[in-house]
């Protein structure tokens, strides 16, 4: 490590080297789907009976909550129906889930027969939810459809034409004050919705995409079409070369996530990564479809580098969402430490952090001041350089070293940095007062 000097200080920089393997931050990676009936399943019954979560589930911070309200198709959701809702939100929240919210009318392929005959149910169903959404706010990474659909996935439902699923959006945008992510199945879906609401740019910037058919065909399962990008409209699907594209300059401020299907065949779990990357996704679905995930998991990685020896699904897994990396520090002419960052994940951090310069001198007291950075502009793929102010040290100490931290700004909690190391900050290096 090379020493720098400037005034009466010198600094000299850690060794930044990166790590492979999950990070388990909050806002992105795997998920098990949990499937609830909005009436309890018996009285009396707490949600903890109703959710089996083994070791792997315990790790996982997100959690696909899947919300049967099919029996109430042609009525109002009952008192009872909506305490359980919220009793289970409550359950995510006290074991650190960050919910992916999907509330559906059919969970068996039968959408249209599921649903309530008239949309003004849909939309009164939604305004019974919404004080409810709105609490638990906070907890939910994003809400996937308009309730409508056959597994409430936007496909078999009277309600997918344009005015409808406009009107549909619209109303969930409402009852939630645009405090979620609203998901809807296909880019073709966001285009036409984003052309519907022109210049309102709040309900835009909420729009997210959700894709349960990833590699399950050549298109997705019909997420997307066959025209060019040239020849089709803004409201109509598009073929796959064209809607990756679309969705690497679109989709990277929202979450996008779903499932990996088998079905095309692809030349490996890097193959996989390069179009995820397009597609920006956050999360994924831990056990489905096995075929395809079993297959990432025989893939041993052989090259030189922090993933060799991992498997295809752990570097798959390991790149969902964002994934930050401390490549340099150094200080500048003006005596300034200067920080260079990589975000080496699909997608970017979606939540606001507050970023941390942290110092310890050598008797182990510890200081540290909050740095004008925002890590939701750290995107994916890029590097970014930070600056900071070195600290002013006390007359007895001569020696501190520094350190990079970032935290949620909702809950404090850390999010850690895929550099080896200490698991909830990066050593920078050491500043030493001549």
């Amino acid at each position: 490590m090379r020493i720098k000097s400037k005034g009466s200080g010198k600094f000299r920089k850690a060794h930044f080297k990166e790590k492979g393997g999950l990070l388990y931050n909050p806002g992105c990676g795997w998920y098990h789907i949990y499937t609830f009936t909005a009436e309890p399943r018996k009285e009396g019954m707490p949600v903890e009976n109703e959710v089996w979560l083994d070791e792997a589930c315990k790790k996982e911070k997100l959690a696909l909550v899947l919300i049967d309200i099919g029996e109430f198709r042609t009525h109002e959701l009952s008192g009872t129906a909506l305490l359980h809702i919220g009793e289970i939100f409550k359950f995510f929240r006290e074991k650190d889930k960050q919910m992916i919210l999907r509330i559906a009318y059919d969970t068996k392929g039968r959408g249209a027969v599921h649903e309530p005959s008239d949309i003004s149910l849909v939309k009164r169903h939604m305004e019974q939810l919404g004080s409810i959404l709105r609490e638990f706010a906070g907890d939910i990474l994003v809400i996937q459809g308009i309730f409508v659909g056959s597994w409430g996935e936007m496909h078999g439902s009277g309600f997918l034409g344009r005015e409808a699923v406009c009107e549909l959006v619209h109303t969930l945008y409402e009852v939630t004050e645009g405090r979620c992510y609203l998901a809807v199945r296909t880019p073709a879906l966001r285009r036409m919705i984003e052309e519907a609401f022109g210049t309102e740019g709040k309900l835009r910037d909420r729009l997210a995409l959700f894709n349960d058919g990833i590699f399950g065909s050549s298109t997705d399962l019909g997420t997307y079409g066959a025209l060019s990008m040239g020849e089709a409209k803004a409201s109509e699907k598009w073929r796959p070369a064209d809607e990756l594209m679309w969705q690497d300059i679109h989709a990277g401020l929202s979450p996008n996530g779903g499932e990996a299907l088998e079905g095309l065949e692809l030349g490996g779990y890097g193959q996989a990564a390069e179009v995820m990357g397009k597609m920006h996704l956050s999360y994924l679905n831990s056990i489905y479809q096995p075929e395809r995930l079993e297959g990432w998991k025989r893939e041993i990685i052989k090259e030189e580098g922090c993933w060799k020896g991992l498997s295809g699904y752990d570097y798959i897994g390991g790149r969902l969402g964002y994934r930050f990396v401390v490549r340099d520090a150094e200080l500048t002419d003006r005596g300034l430490l200067r920080i260079s960052i990589e975000n080496t994940g699909f997608s970017n951090l979606l939540e606001p952090a507050d970023c941390f310069l942290a110092e310890e001198d050598e008797k182990g007291e510890r200081s540290r001041q909050r740095l004008e950075a925002d890590a939701c502009l750290w995107r994916c793929g890029r590097y970014t350089q930070i600056q900071a102010a070195l600290p002013k040290m006390r007359e007895d100490s001569k020696c501190c070293r520094l350190f990079l931290e970032l935290k949620r700004k909702s809950d404090k909690r850390p999010l850690r940095f895929a550099n080896q190391g200490e698991e909830d900050r990066v050593l920078l290096g050491e500043y030493t007062q001549c």
